[in-house]
């Protein structure tokens, strides 16, 4: 019998176990663990199953395998939970840009033409060369939702308001957790606007941005609550590798996080972090 998944958007296609198995490689799931996990996920399967029932599914099951992996593996549902707001999600882009030889600002204002522009994140190689980008954020936090032609032509018309009265952009960009819809796409590359998406485009997708480097959000560790989140985000420790990196008095003074909680934290960054 034909086995269909419901996506969060609702629409239905067919069981692919493949999908998981790749997925858990890529956390660094060893291949018993792959096979234990996909005989569980076959055996309590059903028509409709929804995508977020066999997530919870092979979550629970991969942390009690291989925590280090669980952790990984739930790397897109870590950065939902930044925050509803979108401004943790800034803050994190802008982190992964630097670690990839980009000056970053976020959240300055701007005169263009007509009004005054709150722009995202301003990035510029900080090789020197002239490429400076206008990045506009838009930060999803439930899967299902594609960004749409109406953000992709608002970034656009920014960028167009803000040329007119200086050239102080060279390149716009549009960055989301999720997906854009088709019209997003057609008008992008009609204006040359650059696209950046979960799974594009390949090899400089948001994903791969992050996993290439381990530029993992702090979220994705089992002991950062909303609570710790908050925290930690005013500390400016949005990267687990940065909880490693900082010095731990620092980090306890500026997070006034109980040493205890935050002794915790760090193992699971290290574990995180330092895959075999």
């Amino acid at each position: 019998m034909t086995i269909y998944v419901t996506k969060a958007s609702g629409k239905r296609e067919k069981f692919d176990p493949r999908k998981i198995e790749r997925t858990l490689r890529r956390a660094g799931a060893s291949r018993e663990v792959r096979e234990r996990i996909l005989t569980e996920v076959d055996a309590k399967l059903y028509d409709g199953i929804s995508t977020g029932e066999i997530l919870k599914i092979v979550k629970s099951l991969l942390r009690k395998e291989e925590r280090k992996a669980g952790m990984r593996y739930d790397l897109k549902h870590a950065i939902m939970r930044l925050g509803p707001a979108g401004f943790a999600f800034e803050t994190y882009f802008a982190e992964i840009l630097e670690h990839y030889g980009y000056a970053t600002v976020v959240g300055r204002k701007l005169a263009g033409k007509c009004v005054k522009h709150e722009i995202d994140i301003i990035a510029e190689p900080k090789s020197g060369e002239r490429r400076r980008a206008l990045i506009e954020c838009k930060y999803h936090n439930a899967p299902g939702i594609y960004t749409n032609l109406k953000a992709a032509l608002y970034t656009y018309m920014r960028y167009i308001d803000l040329a007119e009265v200086s050239h102080a952009f060279d390149e716009v960009w549009l960055v989301t957790n999720t997906k854009v819809s088709n019209d997003a796409k057609r008008f992008a590359k009609c204006r040359g606007m650059k696209l950046i998406t979960w799974r594009s485009p390949r090899g400089k997708s948001l994903c791969e941005l992050i996993e290439k480097k381990k530029l993992y959000p702090v979220t994705s560790l089992p002991s950062v609550d909303s609570h710790v989140l908050q925290k930690l985000v005013k500390a400016k420790l949005i990267l687990a590798k940065d909880l490693l990196a900082a010095d731990r008095a620092y980090t306890r003074l500026v997070t006034e996080l109980p040493k205890k909680k935050l002794e915790k934290i760090k193992k699971e960054a290290e574990e995180l972090i330092n895959r075999r």
